[in-house]
């Protein structure tokens, strides 16, 4: 796998994609359903040029959305989400990277906008589309385009049960009456900042436990996979 990976990414470095139109759509294709989008090559014409590079090239083909946070955001792009790796996803690119066009368009549902580390210049091909309305990115993150078709595949994959979600279910507000609580572990769920309760299985030291339990409630990745089954522009 990791050959193949070198593979797909030295073909999208010898791709020349057509210029980016404004006139340009573009359709992905997912396991959940399909979506099309337009791009905006006026305000953000690197990421558009880059994003039509790697799609029409296929290298995001087979990859995933790993990153699922109702309420805020579904991300994808990386090509190490085409490994059997679950713990190396959010961290891979195509082996360069984009400097950032902010702007002024609004980061609200729909719209879809580049992922990047602390560095401003840092985006590479991971992307992610808003499901809800997120002004805290405004002009710290680089708008290239929006959903303006089947926008309910974007509520559909945002509300895909994931690995922080499923792990919730299993924990409580407060220890039931009569139980053992040293057969318990206190957890902040990471998202609310509110104490937690989980039973500690037998045989397990609470310890190791407890840092199990907090690893998955940190992981945003969707439970099963979510296949970006091809993204073209054209």
């Amino acid at each position: 796998m990791p050959f193949e990976i070198e593979k797909i990414k030295k073909k999208a470095l010898e791709y020349k994609p057509e210029p980016v139109s404004a006139e340009d759509t573009v359709i992905l294709r997912t396991n959940q359903g399909d979506m099309k989008l337009i791009l905006y090559p006026e305000i953000a014409p690197k990421h558009c040029h880059n994003f039509k590079k790697l799609a029409n090239s296929g290298f995001y083909d087979g990859t995933t959305f790993h990153r699922i946070i109702p309420n805020f955001m579904i991300q994808g792009g990386d090509i190490l989400s085409r490994d059997s790796k679950d713990s190396n996803d959010g961290q891979g690119g195509p082996g360069w990277t984009v400097d950032a066009e902010f702007s002024n368009e609004k980061h609200e549902k729909g719209i879809l906008s580049m992922a990047r580390s602390s560095d401003p210049n840092s985006a590479g091909s991971q992307f992610f589309i808003c499901h809800n309305s997120s002004p805290h990115l405004d002009g710290k993150y680089t708008v290239f385009g929006k959903v303006v078709q089947n926008i309910e595949i974007v509520d559909k994959i945002a509300n895909i049960p994931t690995i922080y979600s499923e792990t919730r279910k299993m924990c409580y507000s407060r220890i039931p009456e009569k139980s053992n609580e040293e057969n318990w572990v206190e957890l902040i769920d990471p998202k609310t900042r509110q104490k937690i309760y989980s039973k500690v299985p037998d045989g397990i030291s609470k310890d190791s436990f407890r840092f199990e339990v907090n690893s998955k409630l940190r992981n945003n990745q969707p439970a099963f996979p979510i296949r970006i089954l091809s993204i073209r522009v054209n």
